[in-house]
Order: C-alpha cells, then structure tokens, then sequence
C-alpha cells in the first residue's frame, strides 16, 4: 500500500512540473526571471583615410602604414539586451605611434585612452563612432610592427571588447643619400649654367 502511494506522488509530482513547464519553464524548475538582465556588445574597425571600406584587421601584405599616414577607428557600440540602458561607458585604448586629430568624448595622455558615456541605447540600437589619428614619431622603429587597438564597453556588471589590429613599417632612407646628391648635383649644374650665361652678357657676348 505505501509503494502505491509513494508511487502515485511520484506520478503527481512529475504531471506538475511537467503543467508548469508548459506554462513557465523557469518557474518549473526553480529559476527566475529578471527584468534587469542586460547585455551590450561592440565592434571595433579600421581603414586607411583612402579606404572607403573598414576592415577588423588589416594585414601588412593589403596595407602598411608609416609615418604622418592617417588612420580612422570605427566604434560600434549595441544594446543587445531587450531593455533600454543607460549610461554606458566607453573606452579606447590606443597603440603607440597615434597623434589624435578627433575623437569623442576626453582623452588621457598618459594612459593613452580615449573614454566616454553613451546617455541611453534602447533595445537593439547602436550607436558608431570614429577616431581618426596620424602615425606619428614611428621612425624609431627599425622593423615593421604589428599595433593593435582595443575598443571595450561596460554597464551594469556586462562587459564586452574587440580589437583591431595594423602594421607600421620602418622608412627606408638611402644611407648614401643618393638621392639628396643627385638633386645638389642637378641645382650646382643649373646654377654654374646660370652664372655663365650672365658673364656672358655681362660682357657683351
């Protein structure tokens, strides 16, 4: 008699969470919802300022940067969750060999981190932003070097980031300076030819 019952508890037991989960499978099984999960995501591109295109990456056999080239950053930050959130922190963290022409937000020279806040993104909105710098004082660099660049994002406890990655090569100067003595050598020729011309209609011939 007590198998029976034990047995028919058993099978009542089972027919309720199996209710309750056609119902509400979180509340099954114990688990709870909340209306406060959130979840945000970002993106970080690169391009040459002639590219019209942004890329994840950009390898050194399609583009290589140098000295005084320009290079934009894309930021692309999205609300994934399905709640609005608001107050958003942003950061980028730079690479060495960057002078800033723009950016958003402030810019900490010593960390070299550019940051700012998004005020509100609702459910399934982005928002994008650029940062445009000049390859600057990459001459030092005696081989060509990978950089990389991370974007990171973070609100209420989520958190995501992404990269971006380019190269800098080395600036190949003639240790002769050939060239440098090949254009002398062409502006002492015009300057002699110059000199002769006026003594000869300095004396009348």
């Amino acid at each position: 008699m007590e198998h029976k019952i034990l047995s028919f508890s058993f099978i009542f037991g089972a027919m309720a969470i199996l209710f309750l989960s056609l119902i509400s499978p979180t509340k099954a099984y114990g688990y709870t919802t909340s209306d406060d999960v959130k979840e945000i995501s970002i993106d970080k591109k690169v391009r040459s300022i002639g590219d019209t295109q942004y890329y994840d990456n950009i390898e050194s056999s399609v583009e290589t940067f140098y000295e005084n080239d320009v290079i934009e950053f894309q930021i692309n930050v999205k609300n994934t969750s399905d709640k609005a959130l608001n107050n958003i922190n942003v950061k980028d963290i730079l690479p060495k060999y960057l002078s800033l022409v723009f950016y958003p937000g402030t810019f900490n020279a010593d960390q070299n981190i550019v940051e700012w806040n998004i005020d509100t993104l609702a459910s399934g909105e982005s928002k994008p932003y650029l940062i445009r710098a000049k390859i600057n004082n990459s001459t030092s660099l005696n081989v060509l070097t990978k950089q990389t660049n991370k974007a990171e994002t973070g609100v209420d406890g989520k958190y995501d980031s992404d990269n971006a990655s380019y190269f800098i090569g080395k600036v190949s100067v003639p240790a002769t300076g050939a060239s440098d003595i090949m254009l002398k050598t062409g502006l002492v020729i015009s300057l002699a030819g110059l000199g002769f011309g006026f003594r000869k209609k300095a004396r009348g011939y």
